[in-house]
Formats: structure tokens, sequence, C-alpha cells
């Protein structure tokens, strides 16, 4: 069993474990061309392995239910049987937008009562989705600090059910309805940016910081974070013009471009479980062939995001109690910023050390 204080420290990751020696981070073996690397035997060998980690992977079942929702919002928005109202009255909004604002708010809104079903049911998903990234974070107690974004999560979907409740009450663009549902839906989107912000500083504390992980396109979990951010940004964007001018009700789109961002989050989201399982061993290591992950070793700054003890809500709240630091810890800090650590452990009986 691997002891050394110093792995832990680069491994301690939501759904990561160090102890096993078949994960990405100990491969010892390089390819040299994607056909190498999907010969029958590299198949047959790995395929059992990669099928087991996915089965006990929390992440996958939420973020496949993800891709669902997505396409369900994508087919709302771009299936002109769903949207026959909308594409027939935006003529007729853009020649009634030159008229008194007053009547524009009188006119009435066309409902679908089959989209309305639609959007409660979406909204149901979301609910589930969201309790399911909850009971991923495995080993973690519901007051740690990295559940703020789910719980956040969870708010904004609940906001955006009753919403979608509300739907089939509107009347008339200024109705007092309609502007319930934009009010609900504003603070639901800036609730969202929110949980988008948190779901960085979360992926900031608890993410495996290796060779082609992190700051870097090459990583899924990089794009997703980029895509949740721009999704939250455009809904919020999106909800403000509509506050501000009710009567772009049936003729603002941009909801389908954050629609867009938010199926290709989902999709990358499915491909970070994916690498996390090492089904995609037949990639170039950070667009490179010939190179071996458990060969390299990783430069980790000494700061406390790597293997980050869990902090509960309330310890923000205690009075901070310094602690004495070893010897050996302080004359290591004061002499290099950077540590050397290997990232893979050759043999279980052996564990890693760092040079005082």
């Amino acid at each position: 069993m691997v002891s050394s204080p110093a792995v832990r420290r680069i491994f301690n990751s939501r759904d990561e474990n160090i102890i096993d020696l078949t994960a990405s981070f100990y491969e010892l073996e390089p390819f040299d061309s994607i056909v190498q690397a999907l010969q029958w035997r590299q198949i047959k060998r790995r395929l059992p392995s990669c099928m087991k980690k996915t089965l006990r992977n929390r992440f996958m079942l939420p973020n496949i239910i993800y891709v669902g929702y997505a396409i369900g919002l994508l087919v709302i928005d771009f299936n002109e049987n769903l949207n026959t109202s909308s594409n027939n009255t935006s003529g007729a909004n853009a020649t009634n937008a030159s008229k008194v604002r007053t009547s524009i708010l009188d006119r009435p809104i066309q409902n679908d009562p089959y989209v309305n079903q639609l959007y409660i049911g979406l909204a149901i998903v979301s609910i589930i989705m969201g309790f399911l990234y909850c009971w991923a974070w495995r080993n973690r107690s519901l007051f740690d600090i990295v559940m703020i974004p789910e719980y956040l999560n969870l708010v904004q979907a609940g906001l955006y059910l009753w919403s979608a409740t509300c739907y089939s009450k509107q009347d008339t663009l200024g109705g007092y309805y309609t502007m319930a549902v934009r009010k609900i839906e504003l603070t639901a989107s800036v609730i969202g940016l929110f949980a988008a912000k948190a779901w960085l500083v979360s992926w900031y504390m608890t993410y495996t910081r290796v060779f082609g992980r992190g700051y870097t396109l090459d990583d899924p979990d990089m794009v997703s974070c980029l895509a949740t951010v721009a999704n939250a940004i455009i809904y919020l964007v999106y909800n403000i013009q509509l506050n501000v001018s009710p009567e772009q009700y049936e003729t603002n789109m941009l909801y389908k471009s954050a629609d867009i961002v938010d199926f290709v989050d989902a999709c990358f989201c499915v491909f970070a479980c994916l690498r996390d399982d090492d089904w995609l061993w037949f990639l170039p290591l950070a667009g490179q062939y010939g190179i071996a992950l458990g060969r390299v070793q990783v430069e980790a700054k000494t700061l406390p995001q790597f293997g980050k003890t869990p902090i509960l809500l309330t310890s923000m709240c205690r009075r901070r109690i310094n602690t004495k630091q070893s010897r050996n810890y302080w004359n290591i800090n004061k002499r290099h910023d950077i540590i050397t650590v290997p990232i893979f452990a050759p043999t279980l009986e052996n564990s890693v050390t760092i040079d005082s």
C-alpha cells in the first residue's frame, strides 16, 4: 500500500483511488500510434478494468442524465413542430415593436400545453440530477464546503421547476404570471452563475493535477468548466434582457445559444468520466505519443489545494488556530517553492519519499 504523504497530497481526488495500480497515473507502457494502442491484446486487457471502474463511478450516471437533459432542451428549441407559435408570431412582434409599449405588453401569449409539460419534466429531471451529483461525492460530509455548488444547483433547479409550473398561467406579455416567471428565472440565473463559480473553486480544490490535466484544453474537465461558466453568463444576460424589455419574450433566441453550450458541457463531462476511468488510453498524452504518464514526474507547488482536507461549513466561522509545522516542512519550503513528486508508485512495498 502506498503510504507516502506526498503521493496522497497529489492524488487526493473526488473519484480516483491511488491504490488502483491500473489507473492511468501508473501507466508505464507508451504507444507510438493509435493503431498500436488499439490492438486486440490491449483492448482485451483494459476493457474489463475500464468497465469495472465505470460501474463504480458515481459521476457517470448524473452526467449521462445531463446529456439527455441537454438533448431534450435542444429538441424543444429547434423542433419546428414545438415552436410553430413562436415562428408565426415573430414577424408580428417585429412589426409591433414600434408601437406603444403598453399595447405590446397587453398582447396575448400563445402557450403550448405539451411544451409546458416537457419543461416541467425537464425541471424534475434537473432536480434528480442535482441529488445524484450530491450523492456522487463519496466520503464527503453533507456540510463539506465543496458541496456548496451542488446545493446552489439544487436551489436553481427548484426555481426553474417553480417557473415551469407557471408557464401555463401566462396570458399577456405584461401579465402577472409572465413577469413573475421572468423574475424567478432571473433569480435562478444569478444563483446559477454563483454555482458555476463555486464549481470552479471546488474543481481547483479537489482535482488531481498530473501531466496533461489542469489548465489546458487537452483536459475535458477544463472545457467543461469553461462551458459551465459561459452557459451561466448567457442565461443571465438573456433573463436581464427579458426583464428590461418584456416585449422580446417571443423574439429573443439567446437561450438557444446557452442550450447549445449546455450540451457541449454535458458531453465533455462524460468525456472526463471516460478519461478518469481510462477508456481513452489510446489517445496521445498531452497531444504526443511515445509518452507514458507513469514515467513522468510532476512538479507540484506546495499549496493547500493538493489533497486539501475536507472543510466543513462550520469551520469557516470558527477562530483559526495556528498550528506548528514540522521542522522538516519549514526547511523544505524555505529552500524550495517546488517539490518534485513522482506520480507513480513502482511497487506496493516501496513508498515514495521526499528529500529534505
